[in-house]
């Protein structure tokens, strides 16, 4: 295992380069906030990335590819190999980070506002990333990508219908946020966490009705409930 992660990552070099670019933006648009020091290690196939004060640790071997022989031994389901990639590592760490220095709060109870917090770190990897494809940042396929613009309206619809928005229901939480092969409920073709994917659009919508809203005032900003009525979020 040692050898085959050696094989893929060599030096590092091009990813530092990326992590550099990143947190370049991340000091910018949050300069009183300290930069994370970055561990790169072998996990014997634990937890991708993991955070603690000023750190964050990354596991190579959960990023060699989905033809790892290591993986099909594990048998990992299909969902989770294809973004077991070099290239999912920058934002995953990323998204790592982001709920690290800015915390959902206890406050937040419902599928609203977790569907809200979610679109925040959204947001904040594009800022962060600005040249990464969405299949990278949300974790979708292209066709997936698709069939959430495709499909946006009666998304939204079927959460309105169902009262599901305000929801404190830890199973329908896991549901809309929680990674999967698909979205219970919705079509095959639906990829799981599309809630993120909404959050993303509320909190867009957000920013466009309230343009004087700087990033680090929205990432501040915890409550949900607040955003998502200031949103005017109504897709047609």
């Amino acid at each position: 295992l040692k050898e085959m992660t050696f094989q893929e990552f060599g030096e590092l070099q091009p990813l530092r380069k990326e992590f550099v670019h990143a947190f370049k933006r991340y000091r910018y648009y949050f300069p009183g906030k300290p930069l994370p020091v970055l561990y790169f290690c072998i996990s014997g196939f634990n937890e991708s990335v993991f955070t603690a004060e000023n750190i964050v640790g990354i596991s190579l071997d959960k990023y060699l590819g989905p033809g790892c022989n290591y993986y099909n031994l594990l048998d990992l389901p299909r969902y989770k190999k294809r973004k077991m990639i070099p290239k999912m590592m920058v934002p995953d760490v990323v998204y790592a980070w982001g709920m690290t220095e800015f915390e959902m709060g206890a406050d937040a109870t419902t599928l609203a506002d977790h569907i809200v917090y979610q679109g925040k770190l959204m947001v904040l990897m594009e800022k962060l990333l600005p040249g990464v494809n969405d299949t990278l940042r949300l974790g979708f396929t292209e066709k997936q990508l698709e069939w959430c613009r495709m499909n946006e309206v009666g998304m939204w619809n079927y959460l309105v219908e169902r009262q599901l928005l305000f929801s404190t229901r830890q199973m329908d939480i896991v549901r809309y946020i929680h990674d999967g092969p698909t979205t219970n409920g919705f079509p095959p073709e639906s990829p799981a966490r599309t809630g993120i994917w909404l959050g993303r659009q509320i909190v867009r919508a957000y920013l466009k009705r309230n343009p004087g809203v700087t990033l680090a005032e929205l990432m501040a900003n915890r409550d949900y409930r607040q955003i998502l009525n200031s949103s005017a979020y109504a897709p047609q």
